[in-house]
């Protein structure tokens, strides 16, 4: 498969789920009680995809990836958290079928 394709799909996991994935460093308790289980998915999905973009992908595509995932985060918009997860578990069960 061509490696633009995989790092895309690399780069929306990771952007997908990094708001979920910071939520418990960043927000009080009360909203964090309400939100555990998608959370909970949401900080897997992330550090399996940011695992498999640091030990798949060259140093130059890792970067890349990183970098654009960080960036596309700001533009997604957090208001249905679960249908972002599933989208991003999506996304990343696409990245493991194609490896």
């Amino acid at each position: 498969m061509p490696p633009i394709l995989t790092d895309l799909l690399l780069a929306v996991t990771l952007a997908l789920s990094l708001r979920r994935f910071i939520l418990p460093y960043v927000v009080e308790d009360d909203v964090l009680r309400a939100s555990a289980p998608v959370t909970m998915v949401a900080s897997a999905v992330f550090l399996a995809a940011l695992a498999l973009t640091c030990s798949d992908k060259t140093f130059w595509s890792a970067t890349i990836t990183l970098s654009g995932g960080a960036l596309m985060a700001f533009f997604f918009d957090d208001r249905w958290p679960k249908l972002a997860i599933t989208a991003a578990a999506a996304c990343l069960l696409a990245y493991l079928g194609m490896r």
